[in-house]
């Protein structure tokens, strides 16, 4: 072999074994995840919160994409199923939030009439918990109202886009068949769920418009389910859970680097050397 082409590829193969062992194992920008994500959420009171919650310093890498938090206001706000709940208490050991629907907040006469919707795949709900059912635009009752107290259906006043209608709640612990409350007080327009605590339920009947208010101001509780198995792997490989946001697929941001499930560990000293040593050994084969 001509000297100068093997003296070149021996250059060449020293290069590359220098390289293996010297550049760092990952992006820089994958090393600022993991320092991003190391960080904790405080958002409007709630301190040290992490996966799988995001806002503020946590950028949406550092949490599961449905678990934004709007810290701009005096309790957090997270959307759930495109419904906005005042986050009220969580409990990061039992994996539980306590929320309350923003647009039932101080009023049971909101603008808009939406029923309460869940996203069943990561949050469920407590066995606290039970539905108040509020129904509205009704007709004038077909029983006199002490009757409707007797099965558990109160009325309430409300006025919405300046027009007055007959409204009416019943918690469902007291009253489960929906049918005998419409035969009671007819068919109504609308009615919508909402979730209260159970003990709140129980003090219900009979009470004053004002209590329904506070009952549904006290919120519910839902637990969240957003650490699976990948996650447990990344944590267990020293790594912090997040998401990639083109995606919203799982992503495990290590001090090396992001990766899909757990860390990828570094080369050894030892491995390092053997590497070196399979080069040099190659260059005076060629």
């Amino acid at each position: 072999m001509h000297p100068h082409l093997f003296s070149a590829i021996t250059l060449s193969l020293m290069i590359i074994a220098i390289t293996l062992i010297h550049c760092p194992t990952s992006l820089r920008a994958e090393d600022e995840q993991y320092l991003n994500c190391s960080a904790p959420l405080n958002c409007s009171g709630f301190t040290d919160l992490g996966y799988p919650f995001w806002g503020l310093n946590r950028p949406e890498s550092c949490g599961h994409p449905s678990f934004q938090l709007d810290c701009s206001n005096d309790a957090p706000r997270i959307n759930i199923s495109n419904i906005n709940y005042k986050v009220l208490e969580v409990n990061k050991t039992f994996q539980t939030l306590r929320v309350a629907r923003t647009d039932y907040w101080e009023t049971i006469c909101p603008s808009v009439l939406v029923n309460t919707t869940i996203d069943f795949t990561l949050f469920s709900y407590t066995t606290s918990d039970t539905n108040l059912t509020l129904y509205y635009q009704c007709p004038l009752p077909a029983v006199p109202i002490t009757t409707l107290i007797s099965t558990s259906v109160l009325q309430f006043n409300c006025t919405i886009n300046n027009t007055y209608f007959f409204n009416y709640y019943s918690p469902n612990i007291y009253s489960p068949d929906l049918s005998s409350i419409s035969n009671s007080i007819g068919a109504c327009n609308y009615w919508v769920n909402v979730p209260i605590q159970l003990p709140t339920a129980m003090a219900l009947i009979p009470t004053t418009q004002y209590a329904v208010t506070a009952a549904i101001d006290g919120g519910f509780m839902l637990t969240w389910n957003a650490r699976n198995p990948q996650c447990e792997t990344c944590v267990g490989a020293g790594g912090l859970c997040g998401s990639d946001p083109s995606t919203n697929a799982f992503a495990c941001h290590c001090q090396n680097g992001t990766f899909v499930s757990g860390c990828a560990r570094p080369l050894s000293s030892s491995s390092k050397h053997e590497i070196l040593l399979s080069f040099v050994l190659i260059s005076f084969l060629v």
